[in-house]
């Protein structure tokens, strides 16, 4: 049996952080138990290896913590860079599925189909409830542990976790080669989004024009350095930004506010990337949207092709027309719950109990579908579902800016979440100017006793990036 005792800030419901003594002790066969200040906190299945922390980063997440659906208090952090007992580096992925414990993958229809990042019974690194890298020993699950090459040192290194989200938005948006891409809010996430555009570009040799937008001057001189073609000082308010100034548009200001301005700057296609945990231009599960990867755009039954499909149902309509007479293996209603108790009693246990799509008519419907029931952090779409409004029954258009630019102009809101490490690994050791970000975007390295000054200078627009070394 394996054991390990040590104190570590925990982050408290209200922000604050409080010194807790914890001790995990297990091994890899049997499983984990977790005791703090003395008494059992949490019991984990086999599947889990004890590493040591060596740096684990600030992001907005974590300074949104006690925004998020989650139970608090916990030990948080994810972006970690930890070591194995030989002192090997690796990073580690922070989705603790059957896939990556590596047990009881064939019986979870998630798991199974690859979509582990999104499996219900997951845990999350540092946000749900498995202690993060503000500690300094983690439990990892052993499938998620990444090696890391020498050639990358440990100050890109521990950029791993959120370089591979920023280049899934990259991957994921629909980029046409000359392309204007812009990239609002530049600072922990959106300078690695545009580093990894300007990696992108360069591998695939595209033409895209790269636009920085900001309200700090310091913030564009270090998006220009890692890969921006322009940089646009932005008004509070963004007024000064034209109406459709971008073709795409990434927004990673971690701001609900932002929300309303990038719709009017964005011709084509939004991506978000924010995860405060707050409402924002009416939806109030927006970070939920973005948690399972969903899109939402205007209803065109003339284009609707609905693919090959092994599930029963394939859209939940609630939008109060009638379906087409074409469009087959419709489940339709108008309570979310409702639909979601027959998707989970109607389904076969190895076939994914969601649909693909939803069509709807107001934004509460898509709240409804993100998330049907208080109870549950599910939704009835199935990940990286998407959401479609029907211009014949909009009933919001005029109180909505987001349904008028859904449905009036045809833009598309898209976002992402985790994203392939391998893939991001891969980048790194193609790009000698990516392997070396670390030492330009880390702007101060701090001790865990020193994590509440962390977290104000993680929160403020004179740092980029800081980092809490165990080391």
């Amino acid at each position: 049996m394996e054991k390990a005792a040590f104190e570590a800030p925990e982050y408290q419901p209200d922000g604050s952080f409080a010194v807790r003594r914890f001790e995990f002790s297990g091994d890899e066969q049997g499983g984990w138990r977790i005791q703090r200040e003395g008494k059992q906190w949490l019991k984990l299945p086999a599947g889990y290896r004890l590493l040591e922390t060596r740096a684990c980063g600030i992001c907005a997440t974590d300074l949104a913590r006690r925004f998020l659906p989650f139970p608090l208090p916990q030990i948080t952090g994810h972006e970690v860079l930890a070591q194995d007992q030989h002192g090997r580096r690796c990073c580690v992925e922070i989705n603790a599925s059957h896939a990556t414990r590596m047990r009881g993958i064939e019986g979870c229809p998630f798991c199974s189909r690859g979509l582990g990042n999104h499996c219900p019974e997951r845990l999350v690194l540092g946000i749900h409830d498995l202690p993060g890298g503000f500690g300094p020993y983690i439990l990892a699950p052993v499938g998620a542990l990444k090696r890391l090459p020498d050639e990358i040192p440990d100050s890109t290194a521990v950029l791993v976790e959120p370089l591979a989200a920023a280049l899934h938005a990259v991957d994921t948006v629909s980029l046409q080669p000359d392309d204007r891409i812009a990239v609002l809010g530049p600072r922990r996430l959106g300078m690695l989004v545009i580093a990894a555009l300007r990696a992108r570009r360069a591998e695939l040799n595209r033409k895209w024009k790269i636009i920085a937008l900001s309200r700090h001057g310091h913030l564009l001189d270090l998006a220009s350095r890692l890969g921006a073609d322009e940089g646009m000082l932005v008004e509070e308010n963004g007024q000064n930004v034209p109406d459709q100034s971008f073709d795409v548009l990434i927004d990673t200001t971690g701001s609900p506010a932002a929300l309303e301005q990038a719709l009017r700057m964005t011709r084509r296609e939004l991506h978000l990337k924010s995860t405060h945990g707050r409402p924002a231009s009416g939806l109030r599960h927006l970070t939920e949207f973005v948690v399972d990867e969903l899109s939402l755009q205007r209803w065109d039954p003339s284009t609707f092709k609905l693919p090959e499909s092994e599930q029963p149902f394939s859209v939940a309509w609630l939008a109060h027309s009638s379906p087409p007479r074409d469009v087959p293996a419709v489940l339709q209603g108008h309570d979310a719950a409702e639909l979601l108790r027959v998707l989970e009693s109607g389904t076969a246990p190895d076939a994914l109990p969601r649909t693909r799509y939803a069509v709807i008519d107001s934004l509460n419907d898509i709240d409804s579908v993100i998330r049907p029931t208080s109870e549950r952090e599910v939704s009835i779409l199935e990940p990286r579902g998407t959401i479609f409004v029907s211009s014949d029954d909009a009933t919001e258009l005029d109180n909505s800016a987001l349904l008028d630019a859904i449905v009036k102009r045809g833009l598309k809101l898209s976002s992402s979440r985790c994203g392939d490490f391998d893939e991001a690994l891969k980048l790194l050791m193609k790009d000698g100017q990516l392997q070396q970000i670390g030492r330009d975007f880390v702007s101060e390295v701090l001790s865990p006793s020193q994590i509440e000054e962390a977290f104000r200078k993680a929160a403020s627009p004179e740092f980029v990036k800081i980092v809490v070394s165990h080391t």
